[in-house]
């Protein structure tokens, strides 16, 4: 596609054509302290190095970047990018050697390249085919390209023609491709195979695109080597495994940060100043960047907790074969300016990029972080938990150890205590004073030793507290005014006693369901299908036992399947009501007169002096702590459920025998007054298990 030497020196010995004053050289577009800067209108002439044949994008426009030069960078292997986004049908027809004159392209820098133009609405594409370009100084106009659809040629003057006679025979085209080999470079443009990986799915060998989060401050080395740790929160078996410094301590290992450098002093001293912030398990690899990438990397001040897309990474074994490692190096034929490592800005992304757009890879992966940080909350919360009730557990068994012997065990005199200042002193007897006061209130409680919480984070609040409502301030017509809420998620501590418990029959405090595939997923909901079982009313009270004691005694296959495919958890409530109110009347006090049962239904009508309780529900978790059992079919388990009555008893007392003589009591004045013996029907509720059950 060269033209003949000679058509060249006849170009040079011509007066030289000057250059288009609207028109911008493309050295002021590579130059970062050039004229062009991103976001600039401009206009170029260049010509054809290289072309990246269309391709189909997310949306309705096609991709198609060109690479031009012009006779201000012709010394330099690289050229400008000229990216293309436009339906395929409005895309140009191009050559190698063709000069485009491009008009109202945008200066842009698109991640970590250098600049380059791209498209708009606005833009016009212009092309000479190289074949029909004369020799200067004749104008070029007779090789100029009809203008695709929506595009006029009207702004083209006689100039610009002149302009790309002369460009095209003075241009050194040392590396403008002949037709066969631009032909191959197209071909292979559009196999372009799709080397992006997640890191679990990485192995040995091979070379990965890869997108996540920096997991702590890359370090440099005495090389210029940068050290980057990335994670997409997936895990790989052959990741070195991190742990987390509250379960395991890291400082007697001071390689750790680093796991594959053990032998490298000077790493590890690095590795000191950069602490380790996460994910913990397999979840991240060591990637080695050179050149410019690890310039690149410095000079972008990329630190923990920052999003990349790198590209091109090799993926093999470190120096320790036990691990994966990655490493960035420059790509063999390609520009020294080419950068494989982007910066994803998920809080202010790209104004090309809307949230539309967003690569999507990128939207799972934060996806992944937002749930490995939720997951990594609640398990440090509970870790924390468990440290400070063993904390205190310990501290209770030393100080019960020897704490009024004023003699050690061996014999030996104690040192001399030293002696204590009067703050250390008025703090001693304040704690003392304080332990003595909650001493007194829990013998004046009658708290039951036996039943406690494990930890006590919040102070003791009254069952009135607990139900004052929360108003929550807000303005209304520019008026404040106070809503309550319908409800409000919080923990408190209360020192209560169970005054009543439902359902009436300790037999039915577990209860059945089907076993599903998702059990294992999560919580789920009693089956419609167990109502049935649910009806505790009075009336049902004699078929429900019948209908029990059938199953007790049927054997068969279909039954012990039917068993085996339920489980079983525990599901009651109990009434609370403040310990530090009086207690009430026993249940099974009958003999009280009409105007005495009066003056009390007065005192629950008078807020004053009215009781407050409250129906607290015990799910299948907190019950198994409560009473130490796992939820089994009580009715067949007549072992567990003896067990259960000697726990509950602790918890509560008399409380079940004190029911159960007032329902006798209360059956036997039903048959008293009818007279025949046979059950009326009175006004008493159908209660159901769903009431009440969460």
């Amino acid at each position: 596609m060269m033209r003949p030497l000679r058509n060249r020196k006849t170009a040079a010995k011509a007066k030289p054509p000057s250059f288009p004053s609207t028109f911008t050289p493309l050295r002021a577009i590579l130059d970062d302290d050039g004229d062009a800067q991103p976001g600039s209108m401009v206009n170029v002439i260049g010509v054809l190095k290289d072309c990246r044949a269309p391709v189909s994008t997310h949306g309705s426009d096609w991709k198609c970047t060109l690479t031009i030069s012009d006779l201000s960078i012709e010394d330099e292997p690289a050229g400008v990018e000229l990216v293309i986004f436009r339906p395929e049908a409005r895309m140009p027809e191009v050559g190698a050697g063709d000069v485009i004159v491009v008009l109202s392209a945008k200066v842009q820098r698109f991640k970590s390249n250098p600049k380059s133009l791209i498209t708009s609405k606005v833009t016009s594409i212009c092309v000479y085919e190289a074949a029909k370009i004369p020799v200067y100084p004749a104008s070029a106009l007779v090789a100029l390209l009809p203008p695709k659809q929506g595009e006029s040629h009207k702004l083209l003057k006689e100039e610009h023609h002149q302009y790309v006679s002369y460009l095209y025979n003075v241009i050194d085209k040392y590396d403008v491709p002949d037709e066969a080999e631009y032909q191959q470079r197209v071909t292979v443009s559009l196999n372009v195979k799709d080397k992006f990986s997640l890191l679990k799915d990485v192995t040995d060998g091979k070379f990965y695109d890869l997108i996540g989060q920096v997991a702590k401050d890359p370090y440099t080395d005495e090389v210029g080597r940068v050290t980057l740790y990335l994670s997409d929160y997936t895990e790989n078996d052959l990741f070195f495994h991190y742990t987390w410094e509250g379960v395991r301590e890291l400082a007697s290992r001071s390689f750790d940060a680093y796991p594959e450098d053990d032998n490298n002093p000077s790493e590890a001293a690095g590795s000191q100043q950069h602490p380790w912030v996460g994910p913990y398990g397999k979840r991240t690899i060591q990637i080695s960047c050179y050149d410019s990438h690890a310039d690149f990397i410095r000079e972008a001040g990329v630190g923990a907790g920052t999003w990349l897309s790198l590209r091109n990474v090799q993926v093999k074994f470190g120096r320790n074969g036990a691990h994966l490692e990655g490493f960035l190096r420059e790509e063999r034929n390609a520009s020294s300016r080419k950068i494989n490592v982007e910066i994803l800005d998920i809080v202010a992304p790209h104004p090309s990029i809307t949230k539309e757009t967003v690569d999507p890879r990128l939207k799972e992966a934060v996806r992944r972080w937002c749930d490995y940080s939720q997951e990594k909350k609640t398990q440090i919360k509970a870790v924390k938990a468990a440290q400070e009730a063993g904390a205190k557990r310990k501290a209770a068994s030393i100080s019960s150890i020897g704490a009024s012997d004023d003699m050690p065990l061996d014999g030996q005199p104690s040192p001399p205590e030293k002696k204590l200042t009067a703050k250390e002193r008025r703090k001693l007897r304040r704690a003392a004073l304080e332990k003595a006061a909650e001493e007194q209130e829990k013998a004046a409680l009658g708290l039951n030793e036996l039943v406690t919480c494990e930890v006590h984070p919040k102070p003791v609040l009254t069952l009135a507290t607990i139900l004052e409502p929360v108003m929550y301030e807000t303005l209304v017509d520019n008026q404040p005014v106070k809503i309550p809420l319908p409800f409000t998620n919080a923990k408190y501590n209360a020192c209560v006693r169970v005054v009543d418990f439902y359902p009436r029959k300790l037999e039915d405090f577990a209860c059945g369901r089907k076993r599903t595939e998702f059990d294992i997923l999560s919580d789920n909901d009693d089956d419609d299908d167990d109502d049935d079982d649910d009806d505790n009313d009075d009336d049902a009270e004699s078929d429900e036992d019948n209908l029990n004691s059938t199953m007790d005694t049927t054997d068969g296959e279909d039954h012990n399947n039917r068993q085996s495919r339920r489980t079983w958890e525990w599901r009651f409530a109990l009434l609370l009501e403040d310990a530090s109110t009086p207690s009430s009347p026993s249940p099974s006090d009958t003999t009280a007169t009409a105007a005495t049962d009066m003056n009390k239904k007065r005192k629950r009508d008078d807020p004053k002096t009215a009781r407050v309780r409250l129906w607290a529900t015990v799910d299948n978790t907190e019950a198994q702590c409560l009473t130490g059992l796992d939820a089994v079919n009580l009715r067949r388990d007549p072992r567990t459920l003896a067990t259960l009555r000697e726990r509950m008893f602790t918890l509560w007392g008399t409380l079940e025998e004190l029911k159960a003589a007032k329902a006798r009591a209360a059956k036997e004045k039903e048959k008293a007054e009818d007279g025949n013996g046979r059950k009326t029907k009175g006004t008493r509720e159908r209660r159901r298990w769903y009431n009440w059950r969460g």
